[in-house]
């Protein structure tokens, strides 16, 4: 057994919330446009590439797209959206996704 005192749930979510981190939101208002199209389904997770570059891939939560685009995941496959693309600290940031018009218009066919 070790001497390390025991940590309860609520202690650390509290230390999480209460820890200084500068303040600071990432700046989301730059960026591209870039619309992409699904071209596949695995398990939970969806592949869809740039349309304008098909070496530009984007790897979501099935989950997370069909929310972000107010559909269902069985819609998905085939679908076009767009969304910006946002460079950042840390990472890259995708926000404001929109179903392109070819895609809303098959969504309530």
């Amino acid at each position: 057994m070790t001497d390390q005192p025991k940590t309860v749930l609520g202690d650390v979510l509290a230390h999480v919330g209460s820890c200084d981190h500068d303040g600071e939101e990432p700046d989301l208002s730059g960026g591209r446009r870039v619309e992409y199209v699904v071209t596949g389904i695995r398990g939970a997770l969806v592949d869809a590439h740039a349309v304008d570059d098909p070496t530009t891939r984007y790897v979501s939560s099935a989950a997370v797209l069909s929310q972000n685009l107010k559909t269902e995941v069985a819609s998905l496959l085939g679908c076009r959206f767009s969304c910006r693309v946002v460079p950042g600290n840390p990472g890259t940031f995708f926000v404001d996704f929109q179903l392109t018009a070819e895609s809303a218009a098959q969504a309530f066919t």
